[in-house]
């Protein structure tokens, strides 16, 4: 872990069910964040929070755990709903499941065939990242690995059934490891989303490349989807750059956006997201390297075995870290001008994949036991519903 010099956290957490104050790729050894956004002006909290209030206490721990749904096949993202059930993707079946009062029912229609039939699932690719753009025409936006790339898919959802998809974003390197699949619709309505390097590093820090990138684009649900979002700092999709393979996004309620990156064998990071930045793989990895000029240094950094990192939510007083290879949720607490001190606040469940928050305010997270580098228990994979305080 980090050992740089840390802010005081706020005395005053708010826990996630509104009660009163109080490595290598994919751990090989070797809102309120809800995700929910309506038309053009979205919101990242699932309970609205003043930007002011931004901070929580420096610990916390887990109050209440149950599970939701048992029995998926290597989950990889959770999206909230806003009528309470929860859109899950697995990445090698290339399905998307609803789990709706414990049961998950597989989505179907054109989309569904189509997924199905194109997805080419391989090593970390399948289908992969997943965001929903509500309105009186939802759209469904998924990450995929084809034959030959990596893309954004827009599919219309109308009750339970996926409409023909259509690609927005096509070209995105792909890759056995390193390919990075998370995506998130971002406060000024734009959707995000995390690309790997795909095993050429070099092409991390060429701005032209989709490789090693976040990238910005619109994404209404129109025909010109996918198109640059105004101000990107290199007059295309990119927003950022010199990243490894970022699988983690979360929106702070004022603004700020994190993501949680896999290192090669020496740190995992969490880096603070400013459009134009350099965030330096190849050239650092965690703090090693630096200073490098116009490189920014990660806000904190993990060994590998304790993190390999991927899903990443956010509250109004802290940010929520799974862990594969670490086979931990971290929590690390929020304050109105950076981050505190990391803390475990869940393990024994094995890896973990994936963690939102739902609209109830609760904390989901799914298991990836089933990937092929876990061990499975009973249930596995599964979707756990806990409450911080």
């Amino acid at each position: 872990m980090s050992f740089r010099p840390r802010i005081a956290a706020l005395a005053c957490l708010i826990p996630l069910t509104l009660s009163a104050c109080s490595s290598t790729s994919d751990g090989e050894p070797s809102a309120s964040a809800s995700r929910i956004v309506s038309g053009t002006t979205p919101t990242t909290s699932a309970v609205p929070v003043a930007p002011t209030e931004i901070g929580g206490s420096a610990t916390a721990e887990v109050t209440s755990q149950e599970v939701v749904a048992t029995g998926l096949d290597v989950p990889w993202a959770i999206e909230p709903m806003a009528d309470g059930s929860l859109l899950v993707s697995e990445r090698d079946t290339a399905v998307i499941k609803r789990v709706r009062a414990g049961v998950a029912t597989t989505l179907n229609g054109p989309g569904a065939e189509a997924l199905r039939g194109t997805v080419a699932a391989k090593g970390e690719g399948g289908l992969l990242g997943i965001a929903v753009l509500a309105g009186d025409t939802p759209y469904v936006y998924a990450y995929v690995t084809r034959a030959k790339d990596n893309a954004v898919l827009r599919m219309q959802l109308t009750g339970d059934l996926l409409g023909q998809p259509t690609a927005i974003i096509e070209g995105i390197p792909k890759a056995k490891n390193h390919d990075g699949g998370r995506i998130e619709f971002g406060p000024d309505g734009y959707l995000y989303v995390a690309t790997g390097d795909a095993g050429q590093p070099e092409k991390a820090r060429q701005t032209g490349s989709l490789a090693g990138k976040i990238l910005r684009v619109v994404a209404t649900g129109g025909k010109k989807d996918g198109r640059p979002a105004p101000e990107n700092p290199w007059g295309n999709r990119a927003w950022s750059m010199g990243h490894r393979n970022v699988e983690g996004l979360a929106f702070v309620a004022d603004g700020r956006l994190y993501a949680s990156e896999f290192g090669q064998d020496a740190w995992d990071e969490l880096n603070l997201i400013v459009g134009g930045r350099d965030y330096g793989w190849p050239e650092s990895e965690g703090n090693d390297g630096l200073p490098l000029d116009g490189v920014t240094a990660p806000v904190e950094t993990w060994a590998p075995a304790e993190a390999s990192p991927s899903g990443l939510a956010a509250t109004h007083e802290a940010l929520y870290m799974a862990s594969l290879r670490g086979e931990r949720l971290w929590r690390i607490p929020l304050t109105a001008d950076g981050t505190g001190e990391p803390e475990v606040i869940l393990d024994g469940v094995g890896r973990i994949r994936d963690v939102a928050i739902g609209v109830d305010g609760s904390l989901y997270v799914a298991t990836n036991n089933t990937d092929g580098r876990g061990e499975p228990r009973e249930g596995d994979d599964r979707i756990l519903k806990i409450t911080v305080g």
